[in-house]
């Protein structure tokens, strides 16, 4: 027995609570809902934490779990709480100040967001991730040129930081830079490749400048990556498309006739504004021609 109390009592310290006879009620409702969690029950994992925040648990520890509930269930703004004191008990937590980062992002509070990741730059200033968030952020906050230099410097502390890279694509092709844009998502699919995305915003930047080939290229590699089945479909009809440009492309090529006449009426044609397909239907003795 008295193990079994000194192991309470041990959690009991980790989790916070008021007084000593609340604490065997604290620890349990605490069990409760980490048992809760694990069988896939976040709202119900969430109400047993409130309890024992009602019975006075209320360290670091135990309040950002709590606030990774919240999230989790949609509860933004108490996260945001939850959190904030969380730093109150214990400020020099680099993961709170991501944290509450998200959590104001989640509500569409974009200086909030900046403001914590900020402070999380300043915690650790040798931080990859941390620079790279700060890159999205300032994206998301149309500020390209803070954009860029954290992206730059998460990629000095980091060559092989992927997601500097995924947004220095998005970087450059909101820019209409697409050959720099592929360059990125290129980079981004060497360190990850199984990442769909890579490959499918190369294909559509490759499409857009008519690079349809290469495009159909990567859009196969594309649909190889992907795992949902409404994404593989979707790039199947990406890869449907092109490949009805490319046909349409190979049979504009050329008109198969069989005399130096011929050929020569046809140009004409073409010269005072004929439709070439069109031609070729009608004109061609290629096998294909009915398909222009």
């Amino acid at each position: 027995m008295r193990g079994s109390m000194k192991f309470i009592g041990l959690i009991a310290a980790a989790i916070g609570m008021a007084t000593p006879a609340s604490g065997q009620a604290i620890v349990e409702a605490v069990q409760r809902g980490d048992s809760l969690l694990a069988q896939g029950q976040p709202k119900q994992a969430l109400a047993e934490y409130e309890k024992a925040r009602e019975l006075g648990a209320g360290s670091a520890i135990f309040l950002n779990r709590l606030a990774s509930l919240y999230m989790q269930t949609g509860g933004y703004r108490q996260a945001a709480e939850s959190l904030q004191q969380s730093l109150a008990e214990d400020p020099r937590q680099l993961p709170v100040y991501s944290a509450l980062g998200e959590a104001f992002l989640a509500m569409s509070q974009l200086d909030s967001s900046i403001f914590y990741v900020e402070q999380a730059s300043i915690l650790a200033p040798s931080s990859t991730k941390v620079h790279s968030t700060l890159g999205y952020l300032y994206m998301q906050a149309g500020q390209s040129e803070r954009a860029r230099e954290r992206l730059d410097r998460a990629l000095a502390l980091d060559a092989k930081n992927a997601e500097a890279y995924r947004l220095y694509g998005y970087y450059y092709a909101e820019k209409d830079s697409v050959d720099q844009a592929i360059e990125q998502y290129q980079k981004l699919a060497e360190l990850s490749p199984d990442n769909v995305e890579a490959y499918n915003n190369i294909a559509f930047l490759l499409a857009g400048t008519g690079r349809y080939a290469a495009a159909l290229e990567y859009y196969k590699r594309a649909k190889d990556q992907a795992q949902d089945p409404y994404l593989a479909q979707a790039i199947t009809a990406k890869i449907e498309e092109v490949q009805a440009v490319l046909a349409g492309e190979m049979r504009a090529r050329y008109i198969l006739v069989e005399t130096e006449a011929s050929a020569l009426e046809i140009l004409e044609k073409i010269a005072q504004g004929a439709d070439f397909s069109q031609l070729a239907q009608q004109l061609s003795i290629a096998p294909n021609a009915n398909q222009g």
